[in-house]
């Protein structure tokens, strides 16, 4: 049996002029909106032409389908998350108040996330959309490779390859918690947030301990 061919999610051209980069911005919001409306099975590239006021082929100059609209979302959800934790590594990283730091962190990522349109349905198609799942391993990736950075640089006799494992698992439980406090209508947010920072400030702690 021959395998199903890979979904083409890249974008067909990359916009330069101002009047392109706000079609495609144009497209990205309608999508949006129809997440936050209908959700992802509803989501369609008529349903996005539609909302947006573009013709199909309009949209199909940039995008090929609707997968590549949502990898372009994850993508800008991504980089504004990732956009946080730069401005705090620079700015309100303490490594004095460990547990405190990494509250803020959380908070301002979930601030981040919130100011997203439909951002609890484009977490939830990153981890189940087979194509998109590198979105999120990508900046996963990238964030961990900042935050050893920053810990090789204040504790350089850290080992190495230890550090690089240790942030990975820090990120992935900062992005559990968030995404909890979506899909958990009932959770303490405080306590999420709580408990999480504590759970990332010893995974720190350890990193920089001695093997």
């Amino acid at each position: 049996m021959s395998e199903k061919p890979a979904i083409d999610i890249g974008a067909r051209t990359t916009p330069i002029q101002d009047r392109s980069a706000r079609t495609v911005e144009q497209v990205l919001d309608a999508a949006a909106d129809i997440l936050s409306e209908v959700g992802f099975e509803r989501l369609t590239t008529n349903a996005i032409c539609a909302r947006a006021g573009l013709t199909p082929p309009a949209l199909y100059r940039y995008f090929p389908n609707k997968y590549a609209v949502l990898k372009a979302l994850g993508e800008r959800l991504m980089q504004r998350q990732n956009d946080v934790l730069a401005r705090w590594v620079e700015f309100e990283f303490d490594p004095e108040k460990l547990e405190a730091s990494m509250a803020r962190l959380l908070v301002l990522t979930l601030e981040a996330t919130r100011a997203q349109k439909a951002s609890n349905w484009i977490m939830r198609t990153l981890h189940a959309t087979p194509a998109l799942i590198d979105v999120r391993l990508k900046s996963h990736r990238a964030v961990a490779a900042l935050l050893g950075q920053q810990v090789r640089a204040r504790w350089p006799k850290s080992d190495q390859a230890r550090v690089g494992r240790l942030m990975r698992l820090c990120v992935d439980c900062g992005y559990a918690a968030i995404e909890m406090i979506f899909d958990e209508a009932g959770a303490d947010e405080q306590q999420v947030i709580a408990d999480a920072a504590r759970m990332i400030a010893d995974t720190l702690r350890r990193a920089i301990s001695p093997a």
